[in-house]
């Protein structure tokens, strides 16, 4: 490994169809020539899309060769060298799908299973792609709005009493009655497996209720059954808490947490996984099982639902209940700031110019929409200029 402890970034976009094809290149001077729907650029070491460091050189191959170098001896040792947090620039012009990321040992369990089927892991059917759960916090950089969580059981009820549908008030009534979690559950399972045609008089019986109320969460239905018509996943505004982040807010998932982001651009920090387990909203691969088995069915307190943020000084963190990866928001200043530099870091510039200084005398400009990546041997760096980097971490 040479003397150098900190990077450039070149990182890859994912032209997903639910993606932005300008918000990235308006806000971050990210180029787009083919105007393609830049959904998210990922900045982290995930076998899928590694970024590269200046060398150049892929990151995970890069950790691979010298991974005590990079990720210091204690993260190394605790994530089996690799890099156990993936950082994405998200941007939604049209709603992901409603989606479950499994815990760590069901994640492991079921790439297990699908490798000794020998399913290949760019199969479209392929629910497990690695071994890792995937908590993650998303932190808006524009209006962000999102489904997470389950209301409340009253709550979940009311709203769907406003559908006309006899198969659903018997549904309703048992969740009433049951009025816990377990109940709640059953009557996911009831939804996720109607049939075609008691679908679709669910779904109209929905519509009909739609039009005839200003109801938020009926009108969020509306909404969403003009991208996606005939799909079960557009009644999730009556199941789950809908929320809209104000730039400089953030809010955690857990692992198990039924939700879905819905319009808006955002950072995304997670553990480094690229496990989904969809419900709704999309033409790709359900397994309905797997989802009900991954789903945590306890309703969520909406007031619960935003990080509290910490504020030190010129850095604004935001505590996570996972010990895979740290995020904090850093305000630039013309006098530097320094910090301790513990494991691998990532910074990306979301506004203005910083120059980056290690204690060793390397120096490098972050300008805006640029990253780079800093090693454990970094050990300590300070922070100048005008402008505020984003800063992920173990």
């Amino acid at each position: 490994m040479a003397d150098d402890t900190i990077y450039y970034l070149q990182n890859t976009t994912q032209a997903y169809h639910w993606g932005h094809p300008k918000a990235m290149e308006k806000l971050f001077s990210i180029a787009n020539p083919e105007q393609l729907p830049q959904a998210e650029m990922w900045m982290g070491a995930h076998d899928k899309a590694p970024s590269f460091i200046q060398r150049p050189q892929a990151m995970n191959a890069f950790i691979s060769e010298n991974p005590e170098q990079v990720l210091g001896a204690e993260i190394n040792a605790r994530f089996c060298g690799k890099l156990p947090f993936l950082l994405k620039l998200l941007s939604a012009e049209k709603p992901l799908s409603i989606q479950a990321h499994p815990n760590k040992q069901a994640a492991e369990r079921g790439f297990a299973r699908e490798n000794a089927l020998g399913i290949p892991l760019t199969a479209s059917q392929r629910n497990y792609r690695d071994d890792n759960h995937k908590p993650e916090l998303i932190y808006a950089l524009t209006p962000f709005k999102a489904m997470n969580g389950f209301r409340s059981i009253d709550e979940i009820v009311r709203l769907f009493t406003f559908i006309d549908n006899s198969v659903l008030g018997v549904w309703l009534s048992d969740l009433q009655q049951a009025n816990d979690s377990d109940g709640l559950k059953v009557f996911y399972q009831s939804l996720m497996a109607l049939q075609d045609v008691e679908k679709q008089c669910l779904l109209d019986d929905a519509l009909v209720a739609a039009n005839q109320s200003d109801e938020l969460a009926l009108q969020e239905l509306l909404t969403l059954y003009q991208y996606y018509p005939g799909d079960i996943g557009v009644l999730s505004p009556l199941l789950l808490h809908v929320v809209t982040l104000a730039p400089g807010e953030a809010m955690f998932l857990k692992s198990g947490t039924l939700h879905a982001y819905l319009q808006g651009t955002g950072l995304e920090i997670m553990a480094s996984s690229d496990n989904v387990l969809r419900g709704g909203l999309t033409n790709k691969h359900i397994d309905i099982q797997a989802l009900i088995e991954t789903i945590d069915f306890e309703p969520t307190d909406a007031t619960e639902l935003r990080v509290h943020a910490v504020v030190t000084q010129a850095q604004t963190s935001f505590p996570v209940p996972v010990s895979d990866f740290s995020f904090s928001v850093i305000n630039a200043f013309d006098e530097a700031q320094s910090y301790t530099c513990r494991s691998a870091e990532i910074l990306f510039c979301l506004q203005g110019s910083v120059t980056v200084r290690t204690s060793a005398g390397q120096c490098l400009v972050l300008n805006l929409g640029q990253s780079c990546l800093l090693t454990a041997q970094t050990r300590e760096y300070s922070i100048a200029g005008c402008g505020r980097v984003a800063r992920a971490s173990a």
